[in-house]
């Protein structure tokens, strides 16, 4: 595993004391990390996402910004591609170029379903 310190001192100390799934069988019986309640998989996106959460972690906004990131370098044929993206927002996501504040007004012109 390459990971740039800290976050590789914090890994090693994750594997060395795993919990719940991941006390099943020895580390070496998994590659994974987050190992998984199968054997030889790993924790769902599902499930990690609700360990952060309750941590006070949201990925969700770092996700976006990485989405939205890239689609200023990518074309929409690629972000289909690498990403399983529809072509219709691989689209949309280039065509707002990275350009915030044309986003931040497409956002605004959108129709806002009613709350009552």
């Amino acid at each position: 595993m390459l990971l740039p310190d800290p976050l590789n001192r914090l890994a090693r100390k994750l594997l060395a004391r795993q919990r719940g799934h991941t006390t099943i069988g020895t580390s070496s019986d998994s590659p994974w990390l987050f190992p998984g309640a199968f054997a030889g998989q790993p924790l769902s996106s599902y499930h990690l996402g609700t360990r952060l959460k309750r941590l006070g972690i949201y990925s969700r906004p770092g996700r976006t910004s990485a989405l939205m990131g890239l689609s200023t370098q990518l074309p929409a044929a690629v972000l289909t591609e690498l990403l399983g993206l529809s072509p219709e927002t691989a689209t949309a996501w280039t065509q707002t170029g990275g350009n915030w504040a044309r986003y931040a007004a497409e956002l605004h012109d959108r129709p806002h379903p009613r709350i009552h």
